[in-house]
């Protein structure tokens, strides 16, 4: 269980299968020496992902994501991007990395190639980018844009747009197929 430090760069983990349970704090510090941004939004811990046996995790403050080795929990790299990220999803086979952000940045997607560790494309699906989902097999994501009006779903290989569909200020997009999984 990980769960963020309201005011503080670092992180706070729990692990639930350990004998004997203890908080121990990770990647403290993250911003030391760095002038920290104003928080627009505050990125839901769910906002996280792993993809092998790295976990990506929004920097908070910063214009960066973090990229954490699972095993030591220790940062292993930074991934400059567009803005301030919010949500850092995997797709279900953890090839890619979609980010998306708060204002001023908020219209804007980046797509991370989990091999390379770098942005492959920047999307520009609508003003406020609130959700993205992923479809069961990860061939496609939805994403809503709340002040558009408009639901995307793109293509996650060739990241062309499959329909563009009109939707009365769209939020959180939920699918069947992550009702039994547990934290989601």
């Amino acid at each position: 269980y990980i769960a963020g430090l309201f005011g503080e760069d670092g992180l706070a983990m729990l692990d639930l299968w350990a004998e004997r349970p203890a908080v121990r704090r990770i990647l403290g510090g993250y911003g030391k020496g760095q002038a920290p941004l104003p928080v627009y939004k505050m990125p839901h811990l769910r906002g996280w992902a792993v993809a092998g046996r790295r976990a990506y995790l929004p920097a908070i403050g910063r214009h960066e994501v973090l990229v954490v080795d699972t095993d030591s929990w220790q940062e292993v790299g930074r991934i400059p991007v567009a803005g301030q990220p919010v949500f850092v999803m995997a797709r279900p086979d953890g090839r890619q990395v979609w980010v998306n952000f708060a204002v001023p940045d908020y219209h804007r997607v980046q797509v991370i190639d989990t091999q390379r560790q770098q942005i492959v494309k920047t999307l520009e699906p609508g003003k406020a980018v609130l959700h993205m989902e992923f479809t069961p097999r990860g061939d496609a994501v939805w994403i809503s844009s709340r002040d558009d009006n408009r639901l995307s779903v793109v293509d996650t290989q060739s990241f062309a747009y499959r329909a563009r569909l009109d939707v009365p200020a769209p939020s959180g997009i939920f699918f069947t197929s992550r009702a039994a999984r547990m934290g989601f």
